[in-house]
């Protein structure tokens, strides 16, 4: 029996218990899918916004789920590449490693789509990508998609190589646009909803200097011990969110705007930025 972290409370269980009802998911029989989901947000507030999903998710392929998260991003990453999870949403580097190593497959994503921002203070008067050369930059994280890696691709086109510059990560967004506007830093890797979401008068003092190109989000990826037949009920059910009565809310919840097919070849282009920069996977 594997143990999780998050499990759902036993009296969603209990309307599940009619082994007759359930559909075989994989070879473990009755037990439930696993579904993993990146800590974006700390565990318990990733548990709670994610429930109305889980919920609906079990009404429609008619199989248990248990839900996971992890204290980190980087045990989660971890988990990811252990083949812990049936399903997962996460990372889409996590997602070409997996994939290569384990077979998981993308199902599933957004519409909306991930850029970067690579912003200066106004007052220091950058006006081109080489003329952070030798300085530093700030990033949230080492393999953030959007803020870090798309950002660091663009500079590293542009003749600024991550290892022609001192790069620091502050660990969120909002602390690498303040290195910026501190002065501790000549640049940031951010994205643009971080950007939106500033204080008025702090995004007034900085400047763009450049966005990146758009590639595919996070993906809902599955193990390829699930039977064919419940990947396809699961699809359905995402697909199914965007006109359901209840699906906008559920969507709102977890962040989304639209569900669409995806499938591993979205995920090219992340593969091509990982090749670019040496990342291996």
């Amino acid at each position: 029996m594997r143990r999780f972290l998050w499990i759902l409370p036993s009296a969603w269980l209990a309307t599940f218990l009619f082994a007759a009802a359930w559909v075989e998911a994989h070879p473990h029989g009755a037990e439930p899918i696993i579904i993993g989901i990146a800590p974006q947000q700390e565990p318990a507030k990733v548990y709670a916004m994610w429930q109305p999903f889980l919920r609906y998710l079990e009404r429609e392929v008619g199989h248990a789920f248990a839900f996971e998260t992890a204290p980190s991003i980087e045990e989660f990453q971890k988990r990811v590449l252990e083949g812990r999870f049936d399903i997962w949403w996460g990372n889409p580097l996590t997602y070409i490693q997996a994939s290569k190593r384990l077979g998981y497959v993308a199902i599933a994503r957004d519409t909306t789509r991930i850029a970067g921002l690579l912003v200066t203070r106004k007052d220091d008067g950058v006006k081109a990508a080489q003329e952070l050369l030798g300085k530093k930059i700030a990033y949230s994280a080492p393999d953030a998609i959007g803020g870090t890696l798309l950002v660091q691709d663009y500079l590293a086109r542009a003749g600024v190589a991550p290892d022609q510059v001192e790069t620091i990560y502050t660990r969120t967004h909002d602390s690498a646009f303040r290195a910026v506007l501190d002065g501790q830093a000549m640049a940031a890797g951010v994205v643009p909803r971080s950007f939106n979401a500033l204080d008025p008068a702090q995004r007034e003092k900085l400047t763009i200097l450049a966005r990146t190109e758009e590639v595919a989000p996070q993906p809902f990826a599955v193990h390829p011990r699930l039977y064919r037949s419940v990947v396809t009920k699961i699809q359905r059910a995402l697909l199914k969110l965007n006109w359901a009565p209840e699906g906008r809310d559920i969507l709102a919840g977890i962040q989304y705007k639209e569900i669409v097919v995806s499938n591993d070849f979205d995920y090219d282009i992340h593969r091509e930025v990982a090749q670019r920069l040496k990342i291996p996977f």
